[in-house]
């Protein structure tokens, strides 16, 4: 009896390399990206966060930090800014838990230090962006920091009998605080506003 070469054939064997958990413009965004991404902690777990909202979490971070890359790299940003990647890759094998254990987690995680270089030229002009374009916009008024005063200290405090530290010992501080506010807030406006320009498809949550 005669058998057909195809009938015969077994069905093909297939084997995952590399999963894309999401796509960024036209760059995906691999599981190799994610488990790079916890080894140097790219964000910090919350107290008694679940691993896979830890992920989840993890995962937005990475495409955010896409997103912003992508935007300084075709708005033609990113060769204008001064980069200080040593210091970056310095502060995340730090975060990994040094050099030798970090090099093993690579090597466990089928990655390499190339990898990390990538992900530290993103950081780092994510960071020079914000340190070099973003802050300089920010400035803070007097009527900001007495409002501030008012409604951190004054009406907080109001009731309780402790006592009310003056303006002048807490205004450098308050300025502090109402800097990083506006300064998230303006991270954020450029997040969304990347996020018009460049499409964003997540697989996996």
């Amino acid at each position: 009896m005669a058998v057909s070469h195809f009938a015969a054939s077994e069905e093909p064997r297939w084997e995952t390399v590399e999963e894309v958990l999401a796509v960024v413009g036209n760059t995906p965004i691999l599981y190799s990206d994610l488990e790079l991404a916890a080894l140097v902690r790219l964000i910090e777990p919350e107290a008694g966060e679940a691993e896979q909202a830890y992920r989840s979490r993890l995962l937005d971070a990475r495409v955010r930090l896409e997103l912003q890359f992508r935007d300084l790299e075709e708005g033609g940003l990113l060769f204008r800014l001064d980069l200080d990647p040593t210091t970056v890759r310095a502060v995340l094998v730090t975060r990994a838990g040094g050099q030798e254990t970090l090099g093993r987690g690579l090597e466990e995680a089928g990655l390499d230090w190339p990898d990390l270089d990538e992900l530290v030229l993103r950081a780092a002009a994510a960071e020079a962006f914000v340190e070099q374009r973003l802050r300089p916009r920010i400035s803070v008024s007097a009527e900001e920091i007495e409002g501030a005063y008012q409604r951190l200290l004054v009406e907080e405090i109001a009731g309780t009998g402790e006592p009310l530290p003056p303006l002048d010992t807490v205004r450098d501080h308050l300025r502090r605080l109402l800097v990083e506010q506006k300064l998230n807030g303006e991270i954020e406006h450029w997040i969304e506003h990347a996020g018009e320009r460049q499409e964003v498809v997540r697989f996996s949550r």
